[in-house]
Order: C-alpha cells, then structure tokens, then sequence
C-alpha cells in the first residue's frame, strides 16, 4: 500500500480548521510524541497520524524489523518520503507524530514548516530510560547502558529539536498533563500571531 492511501485511511477525519498551521510533535523517544498525538487530535478535532505506523504498515514490516533488515538509512528514507507527503496537508487539519530522529534531515523540518508547526516534546534522559526501559522495540538502544547512550544521543539531537517554534516539557507529566500543556502552547503561539 502506497503512503498516498495510507494517509487517506489513517486520519481520524473530524472537523477542520481550529489552528492555521498543522501540529508535528517531534521529541526523543519517550517524549509521548505517539501518545500526545492521539489524545491531542481529537480534542483539536483534527486528522491524527503517526509516521512510524505508517511506515510499519506501508512496508509490512515493524520499525525494529526494518532497522535490521533494510538499515537506518532505508527507514529515514521512507520516513523523509512521508513527512514530504504530510507536509503538503491543508494547515489545520492534522496532528503528526513523528519518529525521535525526523528532525535530524533539514528536507524533513522544510516539509513540517510548509503547512505546520513544529513541536518539541522535550524529554530529560533520565526520564526517558525510564519510560522505555530496556525496549525491544527501540531498536536504538540495544545497547549495554541505554542511560548513556540516551544521554549521548540526546546530546546529539538537542540542536535539531530545539529548532522546533514552540517547546514543551513533559518529564514529570501524564500524557493527559502533556496534551493540555500543548493546547496551551498552541493559544499562545495563536494569539501572538495576532
């Protein structure tokens, strides 16, 4: 199945047009970004969508199964392919979830600006190891010491997130907590517009 038809299908097809720009919750992982968008979609009453099972559907494989058999670069070569596509969306009509790493290609960043907004869940290290554990499906941190290889690859990735327009911490916070602290954000950015 073509990305294409998979968005068509995947949306949660609600009412439009609340905010003029869409939502891309980008973070590390264990931000919520997955969470967060499906809670947040239908109280913004827009279309929700997660890259990640997107692509594990497009391609009939999971994230972990491509990672291993097709390699990081085919994956964030599909996710790149998709973020075009949901780029190209009307502002205001969806939430996107994408993967921890999204942000690290400029051409995705281009793709969420287009129509959206661009939004850091941020996430301390210490919080995410604790969220994800040991997780057999992350497949970045099959490692001996996942603390510190979150650290270092946090480290690495801060940069990129914090190019996002708008910022918000969850460490500390249910999902609950994180969608309203989002809606808040999003009033703000929205009357600051004005």
């Amino acid at each position: 199945m073509k990305f294409a038809e998979l968005i068509a299908s995947e949306g949660c097809h609600l009412t439009k047009g609340k905010l003029p720009a869409n939502i891309f919750l980008t973070g590390f992982m264990g931000a919520g970004k997955t969470s967060v968008g499906k809670l947040l979609a239908p109280r913004l009453g827009i279309d929700c969508y997660d890259t990640d099972e997107i692509i594990a559907a497009a391609s009939g494989m999971s994230i972990p199964e491509i990672f291993t058999s097709k390699g990081e670069a085919f994956f964030r070569n599909m996710e790149s392919e998709l973020l075009k596509l949901l780029g190209e969306k009307p502002p205001g009509t969806c939430v996107v979830s994408t993967g921890g790493g999204a942000v690290l290609r400029r051409e995705n960043t281009t793709a969420m600006r287009r129509n959206g907004l661009i939004v850091f869940l941020h996430i301390t290290a210490e919080e995410a190891c604790k969220r994800i554990g040991q997780s057999k499906n992350r497949p970045l941190l099959n490692t001996a010491d996942p603390l510190r290889f979150i650290r270092e690859l946090l480290e690495k990735r801060t940069p990129f997130y914090s190019n996002a327009d708008l910022v918000v911490e969850t460490s500390g916070l249910t999902v609950a907590e994180t969608v309203d602290k989002v809606i808040k954000a999003l009033k703000e950015w929205k009357n600051e517009q004005k």
